[in-house]
């Protein structure tokens, strides 16, 4: 951006305003321009932001006892941590299309219905294995057929496959044109 665009985007505001923000008068803040701390474009007129940015900065050194390096160096740690947060955000949105990592609903959805097929299983058990326990009192051969259709509603739990977590097949072309390409 050049010189003459920055004035263009600037709020340009004159003594008078600049002293009723700050709750000062006008001749006070001629003495911080005079002393350094805020910076006028023209004759009695400021660059509202400019202004305000280095009157804060000025209070902070006053009432903190900071130095100007103290508060660049909180700036500097304060845009690592910006561009921290950033890095770990795309971090998670591209493991997410990749498929590495799932939504919470994508997770919940999954696993509801899951348990639900699960449930309906372990609840068919007694009607399932009636016929087969018909006039049985032995109870060896009773413990093999009850632990035969629990394992088998068991073994549902246990059979992970990624593709439950994919809405349908264009999903999974997006994914492979995003590692193609």
């Amino acid at each position: 951006m050049n010189a003459k665009s920055e004035m263009d985007d600037a709020v340009v505001v004159s003594t008078v305003v600049i002293a009723k923000m700050f709750n000062m008068t006008p001749r006070r803040v001629r003495q911080l321009v005079e002393e350094g701390v805020v910076d006028r474009i023209g004759h009695g007129r400021f660059n509202l932001i400019d202004t305000v940015s280095k009157y804060i900065t000025f209070l902070k050194l006053n009432t903190e006892s900071l130095t100007e390096g103290d508060i660049t160096e909180s700036l500097d740690y304060e845009k690592w941590l910006h561009e921290k947060a950033k890095r770990e955000k795309a971090e998670i949105e591209l493991a997410h299309i990749k498929k590495e990592m799932h939504s919470s609903g994508e997770v919940e959805e999954v696993m509801n219905n899951m348990m639900m097929n699960f449930r309906q299983r372990m609840l068919a058990i007694p009607s399932v294995c009636a016929p087969f326990l018909v006039n049985r009192t032995e109870p060896k051969y009773i413990e093999t057929i009850l632990e035969q259709n629990v394992n088998e509603a068991l073994n549902e739990l246990s059979e992970y496959d990624p593709s439950m977590f994919v809405d349908d097949v264009e999903d999974i072309v997006e994914v492979e044109d995003i590692a193609d390409g």
